[in-house]
């Protein structure tokens, strides 16, 4: 019992390090700038795009209720753009931010002689992976709250436009726990390879741009080999683009839909979370400098 109450100071100790670190607030900053330039707006006669910001800036109510741009949409697709490219970063924060001051201080061995390795280093992922959910999250909360009171409501949609289409079953109330629990997934996956990276990395700007380089080769890949096979049958269920699609780091912001990849998806983050979590717990057992 004992052990276990350890256990659970240790990680309340790291997340409160975390949490309240300048990374955390900075994440929870850029993920909000981040979402408000996404498409918010398409114009077809004039052919131009408004980002969310821009809507917000030159477009009126009026013109938004007309051609059902209901505020709920837009919070929806708050997490693409930008964010999907920059998130390896972003998520990161919080988490390189408090571990590398304590690294840099000398107190990471204090720490782990005070603590145990074992505790140590699974209240350093419990923390990573919480913090940068929670940073992701804040950040998108902050985006519903700027777009929310701005952008029409679905029933505003429904009275002004002819081209506005809801499900029968739609509620707010799921919609927006839907998008806030994909955001916190989102985020908490995100930091997994910068968490592993930080086991035998000292660099922080390493830490933190090497992710963000393999990321974007990952999706490039992706793509090319989705374009390559898009027009391939389905082998054993899954055709090679749904099988791709399981492998986009954004796409688990959609663990609740019933697309046909959600099940390989699901098990694919579930091998990154545990080698994450065993390769940290290796190679730090490796280390005689005890992560300095």
């Amino acid at each position: 019992m004992a052990n276990k109450f350890k256990t659970i100071s240790t990680v309340y100790v790291d997340l409160n390090k975390t949490i309240f670190s300048l990374g955390f607030f900075a994440c929870a900053i850029i993920t909000a700038i981040l979402c408000l330039t996404t498409q918010g707006y398409s114009d077809h006669e004039t052919n131009i795009n408004y980002s969310v910001y821009e809507a917000i800036l030159y477009l009126d109510w009026q013109t938004l209720s007309e051609n059902g741009i209901a505020n709920i949409n837009i919070i929806s697709h708050g997490l693409s753009g930008y964010c999907t490219m920059f998130m390896p970063i972003i998520a990161a924060l919080p988490f390189v931010t408090a571990f590398c001051n304590e690294r840099n201080t000398g107190s990471i061995r204090l720490n782990i002689v005070r603590t145990g390795k074992l505790r140590y280093y699974i209240g350093k992922f419990v923390s990573a992976v919480i913090s940068a959910g929670l940073a992701v999250t804040l950040g998108c909360a902050v985006f519903a709250a700027i777009v929310y009171p701005v952008f029409p409501t679905v029933d505003d949609c429904k009275e002004l436009s002819r081209s506005f289409f809801i499900e029968e079953n739609f509620s707010m109330a799921t919609e927006l726990w839907h998008f806030f629990s994909g955001a916190f997934i989102y985020g908490a996956v995100s930091v997994l390879p910068a968490f592993f990276m930080s086991s035998f990395v000292k660099n922080h700007y390493i830490i933190t741009c090497v992710p963000f380089m393999l990321a974007y080769i990952q999706k490039v890949a992706l793509n090319k080999i989705s374009a390559a096979h898009m027009t391939d049958a389905p082998t054993n269920g899954l055709s090679i683009s749904e099988k791709c699609s399981a492998f986009y780091p954004e796409n688990i912001t959609q663990w609740y839909s019933e697309n046909n990849y959600v099940p390989l998806m699901l098990k694919y983050n579930g091998i990154c979370i545990a080698a994450a979590l065993i390769g940290f717990i290796v190679i730090m057992n490796l280390r005689r400098d005890k992560g300095e």
